[in-house]
């Protein structure tokens, strides 16, 4: 079972773009979409019946369930039949970009098309990588899914019945290529695993439902 998501269907934009090109990365989003400046305390008026995404730039949004979002964290306000009464609020001097979830995805998928692991001996080095832009919209656990079900489906060789192995990786690369920290990258591992869905050994990565993955993926 999928983890819960949040009404608001935030996530952590920052960890997936660093270095360089995260900044550039905001300097093509504040020339593509629509940047606010609200000030400390006030609730940011959203127009909720379009699918728009908003990135905070500057400053601290809570959000309604009173989670707070950083320079670099982006969220999708929920429709008003799904949740009338979601407000997000300024906790700070704040800056938001607002554009439509397709200009964010060509936007940062354009400066970082892929994720990018190396494993192997010193010796031995082979990159392993992954799309960034499915990673962008969504919760730690499935993130860690699409991020396993790229690896699968491109360095996978097949397995009995459904099942692909993949090249075996640490949590901390797996951490890395989904944009995660080690804590969350390790809590979505082990829902995969004992959701059935991968099994991992020191000589390869199982995926044991790859429909299943698939779907857990999409969230």
């Amino acid at each position: 079972m999928a983890e819960s998501q949040s009404k608001s269907n935030h996530w952590r934009f920052r960890q997936l773009i660093t270095g360089p090109e995260a900044q550039a990365a905001f300097d093509l989003l504040r020339e593509r979409g629509r940047v606010e400046r609200w000030g400390h305390a006030a609730r940011i008026h959203l127009d909720r019946q379009h699918d728009e995404r908003v990135v905070v730039l500057k400053g601290q949004v809570l959000l309604g369930d009173r989670t707070a979002l950083t320079r670099g964290d982006a969220f999708a306000p929920p429709p008003p039949e799904v949740d009338p009464d979601f407000e997000a609020l300024a906790h700070q001097e704040t800056t938001i970009v607002i554009l439509e979830q397709e200009a964010l995805r060509e936007s940062v998928e354009s400066l970082v098309p892929e994720r990018v692991v190396q494993v192997g001996s010193i010796f031995q080095r082979r990159e392993l990588s992954v799309p960034l832009a499915p990673l962008l919209r969504t919760s730690a656990s499935t993130r860690q899914a699409q991020a396993i079900l790229e690896l699968a489906e491109r360095y996978g060789e097949p397995g009995e019945e459904d099942q692909r192995v993949a090249p075996p990786l640490s949590s901390a690369q797996l951490a890395s290529l989904a944009g995660l920290d080690r804590p969350r990258a390790r809590q979505a591992l082990t829902l995969l695993e004992r959701a059935g869905l991968i099994r991992r050994d020191r000589r390869a990565l199982h995926v044991l439902d790859l429909e299943g993955l698939r779907r857990f993926a999409l969230g």
